[in-house]
């Protein structure tokens, strides 16, 4: 019990590596425990970016829905992962990765700590300097101005 809730704990800090460090700590019995290899099977939908199929698999296993804070930080790995990966999602599709909420609150406030800009049915996830438009300067000198600069002696 001990070691499968260091390890969901260590789950927890992703994308940080401390599940990898945790889990090569680990004796070959454990590594065959039932728990563990369910925990493993969570670690590798996390890492692999399989987010629906990952709020499906955690239902099947108690100490992800009891673990407290749990939910919170793989919403958080999600949303860090969002901002590299995306501008603008679908907000369908974005709820889907972001797994079963209980009210639209709790992604009010998401959008709102992850400086998410919604419109419609889409979320703006990037960063906000990515929204600036950007506008080309272009400088016109007469060539008399330029010519005495250039002028090889």
């Amino acid at each position: 019990a001990v070691v499968s809730t260091q390890s969901t704990g260590a789950l927890m800090q992703l994308p940080n590596s401390d599940y990898v460090l945790c889990r090569a700590q680990l004796s070959q019995d454990m590594i065959d425990d039932p728990l563990t290899k369910k925990i493993d099977e969570v670690a590798r939908l996390l890492e692999t970016c399989q987010f629906p199929e990952f709020w499906n698999v955690i239902q099947e296993e108690k100490i992800f829905t009891t673990t407290v804070g749990f939910v919170e930080a793989v919403r958080n790995f999600v949303c860090f992962v969002l901002k590299l990966t995306y501008k603008n999602v679908e907000k369908d599709f974005l709820m889907q990765l972001l797994g079963p909420m209980t009210d639209q609150a709790i992604f009010e406030d998401l959008a709102e700590k992850n400086n998410w800009v919604v419109t419609g049915d889409t979320v703006f996830v990037g960063e906000k300097e990515e929204m600036v438009e950007q506008k080309e300067i272009v400088e016109k000198m007469p060539i008399d101005v330029v010519t005495p600069i250039l002028a090889i002696r």
